[in-house]
């Protein structure tokens, strides 16, 4: 089973603004989106209702690290924050 992923407005926003500094922003979300769909529970859990994935980026490709603060239910994942970092 998967879930149907929501981005809050900010986290779309800040996608948007990722993809004009790194390389294949799209492609690393898509791969962040299709795992947590899958299996939300690999993020770490921060408390009862948030949770924090982090994917791993590539210096030589300039793909960032990606850092999501997320929720869920049964049926859907929200992405509450995003935030891109250089990969090192």
């Amino acid at each position: 089973m998967h879930r149907t992923v929501i981005q809050d407005r900010e986290v779309s926003q800040d996608i948007a603004s990722a993809r004009k500094k790194f390389r294949m922003v799209d492609e690393a979300i898509q791969a962040i989106e299709w795992t947590l769909s899958r299996n939300p529970d690999l993020g770490i859990h921060r408390s009862s209702e948030y949770w924090l994935y982090n994917q791993q980026g590539f210096k030589v490709h300039q793909i960032p690290e990606i850092v999501v603060l997320y929720s869920f239910t049964d049926d859907e994942v929200t992405f509450h924050a995003i935030v891109f970092r250089a990969a090192g």
